[in-house]
């Protein structure tokens, strides 16, 4: 009898442990990826601070006529571009006008 209760209880023991073992490992492992973020959060608002100050800095620095807003370049001219010759389309363009057989001048003469 003792040993049918030893059997139950060992198997009540790992069902236990079959039950709270993922949730142990889950919030063990959420609580580290949260640390993990917060810190991540922190040192970006730090860097965010440190570019922002350096862009202050950077602004403050400079002279109205350093501010000024870029030139646009001109127009092309004739000089820049080159003229390609023009190109005359073939006389007769097409496999089927080349071709001798019965089929080429009921093609030939379709209107398009």
């Amino acid at each position: 009898m003792w040993s049918e209760l030893a059997k139950d209880a060992g198997g009540i023991v790992l069902f236990l442990i079959w039950l709270v073992l993922p949730l142990v490992y889950v919030v063990a492992l959420g609580r580290r990826y949260v640390r993990q973020a917060r810190d991540a959060a922190q040192e970006a608002t730090c860097a965010n601070e440190e570019v922002q100050e350096a862009l202050d800095d950077l602004y403050a620095t400079q002279t109205p006529q350093e501010c000024t807003q870029p030139t646009v370049p001109a127009a092309r001219t004739e000089e820049d571009t080159w003229r390609l010759p023009p190109v005359e389309p073939p006389e007769r363009a097409g496999k089927h006008r080349l071709d001798p057989s019965r089929l080429a001048p009921k093609v030939a003469s379709c209107p398009r």
